[in-house]
């Protein structure tokens, strides 16, 4: 279902952000995110000049992880940065390497590529990117028929107890999917 209609208005920025997960052959699941920035006139930034329709932004980011949600491998390009030196900070996101996805995740990305390591566009995506990366670890770990089991069998992965309305440990959907999870409410 769509927004409601929306207020007369003319279209300023376009971001385009695209995440795709792939199964390799050695075993390692491919994170790839893809970061494109469009205005639909002309305009200056300090040091340079983008056309209508030129990218500010076209930024790609790899994560290589295993099974355990480790990261294995983090490679950056940034094809089109904002500025002449952005580029400049694609070899930090290796850093990434060791770090597993999971609790605590953002403050690990912080700590090895925020704070004037990476790019800011770069580093936000790595949210998601996460989130990409459980919903493709369900395809990889799900055995066929895994959903058929039954519920007094089935236990829900540590990160996602109380992640959201549905996985909180006191919910309806809790209880009867994931009874060995469920806690009363006090």
């Amino acid at each position: 279902m769509p927004l409601s209609p929306a207020a007369e208005r003319e279209q300023i920025h376009t971001r385009t952000i695209d995440i795709t997960a792939y199964r390799r052959s050695d075993g390692l699941v491919d994170i790839e995110g893809h970061i494109v920035d469009v205005k639909p006139f002309s305009h200056h930034l300090l040091d340079s000049h983008r056309a209508a329709g030129e990218p500010v932004h076209d930024l790609w980011l790899r994560l290589s992880i295993n099974q355990e949600m480790v990261v294995q491998t983090a490679e950056a390009k940034l094809d089109v940065g904002a500025h002449g030196i952005c580029h400049l900070v694609a070899p930090n996101f290796a850093d990434l390497a060791g770090a597993r996805i999971g609790r605590g995740w953002n403050r690990v990305v912080r700590e090895r590529v925020g704070h004037g390591r990476g790019c800011t566009h770069l580093v936000e995506m790595l949210a998601q990117m996460a989130t990409a990366a459980m919903q493709a670890m369900w395809s990889v770990r799900e055995p066929e028929g895994e959903t058929e089991r039954r519920p007094e069998d089935r236990r829900l992965p540590p990160a996602l107890v109380n992640s959201c309305y549905t996985y909180v440990s006191d919910s309806e959907f809790v209880r009867e999917y994931f009874p060995h999870d469920y806690r009363a409410a006090e």
